[in-house]
């Protein structure tokens, strides 16, 4: 097998979500129109799996708006497009995660800068999750206090 045009890109989880889905919805139209067209059952297997996953990750609830305010917000900032696109599909909810997120994160950015970073990251890229988390240390508070 020989590769003609090498062409890579990066893409997000949302995109990545929103092409699977777009993907099985086609499948689905073809199948119907067409009862003899098959597809691979592995596919629809790695399909069905990755999907169920991205839905329980931070860009099941993201919208093209959050990303396009996401990103100006960051572009203050001097991240590479990778570190950029770590920041968007885990949305860190602390300096510490970013930290991970960045190389050479102390050399490149103060302490500020990073405050910044974060909260352009929490006031852009709201969590879902940071409702149950709450959630869970009133329900944790309750226990200790009886």
């Amino acid at each position: 097998m020989q590769i003609k045009s090498v062409r890579s890109a990066l893409i997000t989880n949302y995109e990545v979500l929103r092409l699977l889905e777009e993907s099985q919805e086609a499948q689905k139209q073809v199948q119907k129109h067409d009862s003899s067209v098959e597809y691979p059952e592995h596919l629809r297997t790695v399909q069905f799996e990755l999907t169920e996953y991205l839905k329980e990750t931070p860009c099941s609830t993201q919208t093209p708006e959050q990303i396009s305010n996401f990103m100006e917000a960051i572009s203050k900032f001097e991240l590479t497009k990778a570190e950029k696109l770590q920041i968007l599909n885990l949305r860190p909810k602390s300096t510490v995660e970013i930290y991970l997120l960045i190389e050479e994160c102390e050399e490149r950015f103060t302490e500020e800068d990073l405050e910044q970073m974060l909260t352009s990251i929490l006031h852009t890229l709201p969590r879902d999750d940071d409702y149950e988390e709450e959630e869970g240390e009133e329900e944790e508070e309750a226990m200790d206090e009886d």
